[in-house]
């Protein structure tokens, strides 16, 4: 398995990959799945300022994680929000483990010093996943969401990343 940058030609298979979980599970808040041209968009404008990274075995993507702005007040720079998703038939493989240290190595060279994931609160295996690597539960929002007929919470993760310093 090799972890490489993400493209906007990988929109397809990026796309197919998100599918399943917009269109069965509350993991994703999405009632659409993006189209091809919307990812390729989505990759552009994260790739701009943070890393998007693929997991492939033999030419076959396997899985992406990507980091964004956390907010969009300049404040909020040093922290990135974190998103991951792997083919739903290759759970378990270390594929997301791989994938997150990656990426959080990435973010570290990039100067961010703290990292934040979303996870839908029925995602045990999200959660599960977030504390093995580290991360600390810090907050639950109840009734964030409503997806296929149920309310859904949202839980805060954080992660640090380096020191924080005092920037010049």
């Amino acid at each position: 398995m090799i972890i490489r940058p993400a493209s906007p030609n990988d929109a397809q298979a990026i796309c197919n990959i998100y599918r399943y979980y917009v269109e069965h599970t509350s993991i994703s808040f999405e009632e659409t799945t993006p189209t091809t041209e919307e990812m390729k968009n989505r990759i552009v404008d994260f790739t701009s300022n943070y890393p998007f990274l693929i997991a492939e075995d033999q030419g076959k993507m396997l899985g992406y994680a990507y980091a964004h702005a956390f907010g969009d007040r300049p404040a909020y720079r040093y922290t990135a929000e974190l998103s991951i998703y792997t083919k739903h038939t290759d759970k378990g493989r270390g594929i997301g483990r791989q994938l997150y240290q990656a990426l959080e190595d990435q973010l570290k060279k990039q100067g961010i010093v703290n990292a934040v994931a979303v996870v839908t609160g029925s995602n045990t295996n999200s959660l599960a996943f977030h504390q093995k690597l580290g991360y600390k539960i810090i907050g639950r929002l109840p009734q964030a969401g409503y997806k296929f007929g149920h309310w859904e919470d949202t839980v805060w993760l954080y992660k640090q990343l380096a020191k924080p310093s005092t920037l010049v």
